[in-house]
Order: C-alpha cells, then sequence, then structure tokens
C-alpha cells in the first residue's frame, strides 16, 4: 500500500509536532464512526494486524491488513486535510483542520465553486404551481411536539 501526503497535510502535521510532546501516529481505517478517515494520535499503540504503510513529515501511517489488502502493490491513498471546523479525536481539529483521504491521481482535492446543474426543462416546484413533495400530515400526537 502506498500513502502519500498534499503540502498542506504535511505542514498540518508538522505543526502538530510543535504542539505536541508524544509520539505522533496516524491510523488509517480504524474509525467507529468515520470508517477509513486518517486519525492523527498521539502516543497510540497501533493494533496487532497494523503495519507501518507510509510517513507524513516523519509521522509513521499505520494501517490494518484488511485495507492493505484492498491496496495491493503500488495502489494507495493520498493524506489530504480539510479546513474545517471538526469534531473528531483526531488532534488536527485543534487548528479547525480534518485530516481526509483521497484517491491517488482520481481526485486532487479540487472542489468545485458551483454544482453544475444541466440545462434543461424548469422543474415544477409548490411555488410555481407544481406538485408539492408532502404528502399527509404529520400524526395528532406529533403535530405539537417540540424537536430540538
Amino acid at each position: 500500500m502506498r500513502v502519500e501526503a498534499t503540502e498542506l497535510a504535511e505542514q498540518t502535521v508538522e505543526q502538530m509536532k510543535q504542539v505536541r510532546s508524544g509520539r505522533l501516529t496516524i491510523t488509517i481505517g480504524t474509525g467507529c464512526c468515520e470508517s477509513t478517515a486518517p486519525f492523527l494520535y498521539e502516543d497510540f499503540w497501533p493494533g496487532p494486524d497494523q503495519a507501518e504503510v507510509g510517513t507524513v513529515a516523519g509521522v509513521p501511517v499505520y494501517a490494518p491488513a484488511y485495507l492493505r489488502a484492498n491496496y495491493p502493490d503500488d495502489d494507495g491513498v493520498v493524506i489530504d486535510v480539510m479546513e474545517v471546523v471538526a469534531e473528531s479525536m483526531s488532534i488536527e481539529t485543534e487548528l479547525d483542520r480534518r485530516l481526509i483521504l483521497r484517491g491517488l491521481g482520481v481526485d486532487l482535492g479540487v472542489e468545485p465553486e458551483v454544482c453544475v446543474v444541466p440545462d434543461g426543462p424548469p422543474v415544477a416546484t409548490v411555488a410555481t404551481g407544481g406538485p408539492s413533495r408532502v404528502v399527509g400530515e404529520l400524526p395528532a400526537a406529533l403535530r405539537r411536539t417540540l424537536i430540538r
């Protein structure tokens, strides 16, 4: 399995090395909620089936056997960063950043500014007298319920 990193990912890991005193590691494929998202941890012990698959700014990257099997030989991923306020156990979120995975040569991390909508006939909406997508009513027990 091959692991590369973008310049922003390298910079982010370097910044975390300056503010954390423990041993940093990155693990891929062990998140319960974020699936294969990379996690940057301080003083993390990789599991018995994890092996080092690369480094980012000198920090080892580990992946479990099941994930390594999906990226044979020179196939792999790119570790990148999204600059967003994120909730995660991954420590780079202290910088309002989140490590993410991208495909090698598939996605360079360039997000389109706008969604391209194909030309076609106008869609009828409730405002233009078209059909409503909501059918029926809420059950009586829910009509006055406050949802927070």
